[in-house]
């Protein structure tokens, strides 16, 4: 029966896929009922209309909150008392960056020019650090009902929850990505706010002391004049679309603000009402825009302003003209020739109510920029296009990693060249292949701008793993199927002699059991019993059987000439002709106790089919754990991709260990070595060394080092087994007997290592010669045709004998008879590597001997068998 074990895995991983809860869909709750989505949308109109009828200023007036808006109730406990002060802060931050003008502009309206030059599209990705803002003394600590916040359990209240999102910590990271809403635009010129539009953007904000990471999502208006957004979150505690516009710098910013909130808001209810939209809260501060789950913590809300800086540290000044028709080509090329696009420059304020806490971003005037440049990166088009040249780059080195991995196989053609290569190696550069497929798969899913880029990077990377990876092991494993088996074999005869000797263990102690009971029977006045303790004995000696050539009494004995049948102690069965009545042969039951038996101990050996199946489980094992580890704190983060990277980086040591083990000095081109090395580090250097990549990593060049060092020290190990020998490093006794092809030669033969024909050119130096000799030398005498004599040289410990393969002469270093070995090590350790001696005592030069057992593992003269290299 076919094992069918295998098919386990996938059938468990499809039943996850088809039997897991849709994510969008509310869970089940059996303890509270969540309120329906017509009650949602009548309180989402209620609070339009009180929206509609706000007026500047009646949020945090003298006369208290006059709106009446989820959020602002007095028994809340929010600090909004410290709104003014973050609403100075930040038209401080307007005024730090426009200048005199912004501060006109700010507080009369639109009309007065600004000289600094700004982005009305925003749409792109920012990062910078942040610290705890100056006016964090000010602010007083919420006193909230934690109590209320609480979900309803089967008994009542359970306990209440810390809240999410919270930062504790001193200083830290920050990142954005700005989506801009070019459906909610609007150039309002009566209101003096000017261009206005609604913005996005995804927050993530990274306490450096706890390593935590608070991912949200934040929505609001963006005054393209005045280069500043502002944006907030909502929740069922936090009405933050609804009073946005309170959070307005100025009236007429107020008044631009309320207009554009009440269009977007007003077409988002009618949305929900019409299309039947099943979402609870459309503005949801959650980045996949799932629906909460009652017993999930309350999060802490937020209010960013952001204010955008005029691009500065470039060639060029760049005006108002030039940067609009910049801007505009990167939207719509048509082939300009134009100077590069400056960055994305924005100063950060962070206030929550609930929680309390004040953030700024990290740069001038308060620091140096050598301390920080507030928040910066480049634009959606310019990323966009910087991501098509670095996949241009990682394609062209997968190309390079192609052809070399065709060079060497083309190279490794024979059954000797590839038993060398070790099978993990090739794996794990396959291993890394597939992996670069199913990122660049996964990433295509979720940037449409670079689509067919990804696509497209990502088919190279299939074709470089499923049609020569896999071709290429799949040789490797056939060659080496022999040298499994043996090692099968001799792991089962390993496992049958030591059951042997545990059977004969348990059958001496049976022998001395029964001995012993024997002894205690014979010594009492009764005999033995026939079993004791459970022991069966034997009877007596049964007759022998009737000899079958013995004759029978009244007849006449066979003639001596007559063949007599053999008695082989079978029990004979006589079958009929048409084997009717055919019964199961069964042996005789005796007394005598049964003899231990040792079971046939199998070898057993895996399938590539097998091993092909784990290759792409352990690929989709590594890319589900790197998805997960993608949300994991910055430090465990790094440590799991540096460690990742360094399993990945080890793909020379399995080469390392099967040099050591089969003695060979020499198994992969060092084009393919090097060039493997050099573009498997591409992609490290790029994520860890390049400031601007796509993913604003933060640069680690101390983990670059640390994986570009172990990497080269592999490569040394590889070359300095090719130089001084596979085993150099490890004792004799830790690695299986193989044989030396560059062994020391010497004169007295002490090792017996010297080819053969210098004794026999030795002794005709010391000889005198004669025509008889002469003759038979030229008529080939059987040491002339089976090697070349050894010939004197002018230098001191140096012979030269004949390459029978090229016909030219090899010049090698022997230690002559009573010197010692330690005279020529410093200069014989690479003149050794120009010579190879055969076990059958027959030189050639090392290129020639390898060039020939690449096809025949034989040797050129003799054609007796040679072991492998």
């Amino acid at each position: 029966m076919a094992d069918r074990r295998g098919i386990l895995v996938p059938l468990i991983i499809l039943g996850f896929i088809f039997f897991s809860p849709d994510p969008g869909r509310a869970p089940a709750n059996r303890f509270e009922e969540r309120p329906r989505v017509e009650d949602v949308i009548a309180e989402e109109q209620r609070s339009l209309s009180v929206l509609q009828n706000s007026s500047y200023g009646e949020l945090g007036s003298d006369y208290g909150h006059v709106l009446n808006l989820t959020g602002l109730e007095p028994d809340r406990g929010y600090a909004w008392e410290a709104l003014p002060k973050i609403k100075t802060r930040a038209q401080e931050q307007l005024e730090y960056a426009l200048g005199d003008a912004g501060r006109e502009t700010l507080q009369q309206g639109h009309g007065h020019p600004l000289a600094a030059a700004l982005y009305h599209n925003v749409t792109g990705y920012v990062h910078g650090k942040w610290v705890r803002s100056k006016l964090q003394e000010s602010v007083p600590i919420p006193l909230l009902n934690l109590s209320s916040y609480a979900p309803e359990g089967p008994f009542g209240s359970m306990e209440p929850t810390p809240f999410g999102r919270n930062v504790t910590g001193g200083d830290g990271d920050v990142r954005l990505r700005f989506h801009e809403k070019e459906s909610t635009q609007r150039n309002d010129a009566n209101s003096g706010a000017g261009y206005i539009t609604g913005i996005s953007a995804e927050m993530t904000v990274q306490d450096a002391q706890s390593g935590d990471e608070a991912e949200l999502q934040v929505r609001g208006v963006y005054f393209a004049d005045f280069g500043q957004a502002i944006m907030t979150t909502t929740s069922d505690k936090f009405a933050g679309v609804f009073m946005l516009p309170q959070f307005a710098l100025s009236e007429h910013m107020f008044t631009a603000a309320k207009s554009l909130m009440n269009e977007s808001v007003s077409r988002t209810i009618e949305r929900q009402v019409v299309s039947g939209m099943a979402t609870v809260n459309p503005w949801t501060a959650d980045l996949d825009g799932s629906i909460s789950s009652p017993f999930d913590p309350p999060n802490c809300e937020l209010i960013v302003y952001l204010q955008q800086l005029p691009p500065t540290g470039t060639t060029a000044a760049y005006s108002s003209a030039l940067l609009s028709f910049l801007e505009r080509e990167l939207r719509f090329p048509t082939g300009a020739f134009l100077p590069p696009a400056p960055e994305l420059r924005f100063s950060m304020l962070a206030f929550s109510p609930d929680c309390g806490y004040v953030l700024e971003s990290k740069g001038e005037p308060d620091y140096v920029p050598q301390e920080g440049k507030h928040l910066t990166g480049p634009k959606i088009e310019v990323l966009y296009n910087n991501g098509r040249h670095h996949l241009f780059v990682f394609t062209l080195a997968l190309g390079i990693q192609m052809v070399l991995l065709m060079r060497q196989m083309r190279e490794a053609s024979t059954p000797s060249t590839r038993s060398r290569i070790s099978f993990y190696t090739i794996a794990m550069l396959a291993l890394g292949d597939g992996f670069a497929t199913m990122t660049f798969l996964l990433i295509s899913l979720f940037i449409a701008g670079l689509w067919v880029n990804l696509i497209g990077t990502a088919f190279l990377a299939f074709v470089s793993v499923s049609f020569f990876g896999m071709r290429f092991l799949l040789d490797i494993w056939t060659v080496q199927a022999p040298e499994r088996e043996r090692r099968a074999r001799e792991e089962a005869e390993e496992e049958r002699q030591r059951q042997e000797r545990l059977v004969a263990v348990l059958e001496r102690i049976r022998a001395e059991r029964l001995a012993r009971t024997a002894a205690v029977a014979a010594s009492g006045d009764q005999p033995a019993p026939e079993s004791v303790s459970g022991v069966v004995t034997a009877d007596a000696e049964p007759p022998p059987p009737p000899i079958a050539n013995q004759t029978v009494p009244g007849s006449l004995p066979l003639p001596g000439t007559a063949q007599r049948p053999t008695d082989t102690g079978a029990t004979p069965v006589f079958m009929p002709s048409d084997q009717e009545g055919l019964e199961p042969v069964t042996q005789p039951a005796t007394t005598a106790p049964t003899a231990l038996t040792v079971a046939q101990v199998e070898p057993r050996m895996a399938s590539f089919g097998s091993l092909y199946a784990r290759f792409y489980l352990l690929l989709l094992a590594t890319l589900f754990l790197s998805l997960n580890a993608a949300s994991w704190p910055a430090g465990p983060r790094r440590v799991y991709f540096t460690t990742l990277g360094l399993l990945y980086l080890s793909f020379w040591v399995p080469q390392i260990l099967r040099n050591v083990k089969r003695n060979c000095r020499h198994a992969l081109n060092w084009e393919f070595v090097i060039g493997q090395s050099v573009l498997r580090m591409v992609p490290f250097a790029y994520f860890y060394g390049f400031k601007n990549n796509v993913v604003f990593s933060e640069q680690g060049y101390y983990s670059l080092s640390l994986l570009a060092i172990w990497l080269w020290i592999q490569v040394v190990v590889l070359g300095s087994q090719e130089l001084i020998g596979p085993r150099w490093f490890i004792r004799k006794d830790w690695a299986p007997p193989a044989y030396d092809y560059h062994p020391v030669l010497r004169e007295d033969e002490e090792g017996a290592t010297m080819p053969i024909g210098f004794s026999e050119a030795a002794a005709a130096d010391s000889a005198p010669t004669s025509p008889v000799v002469e003759r038979r030398a030229s008529l080939g005498s059987p040491v002339a045709r089976r090697s070349s004599t050894a010939k004197e040289t002018k230098e001191r410990g140096k012979r030269i004998f004949d390459c029978a393969i090229c016909m030219q002469e090899l010049e090698v270093p022997v230690i002559e008879s009573g010197g010692s070995r330690d005279a020529t090590l410093a200069g014989g350790l690479l003149a050794r590597r120009t010579y190879m001696v055969t076990p059958c005592r027959h030189i050639f030069h090392s290129a020639c001997l390898e060039g020939w057992m690449k096809y025949r593992l034989q040797c050129p003269i003799c054609r007796e068998t040679l072991p492998p290299l």
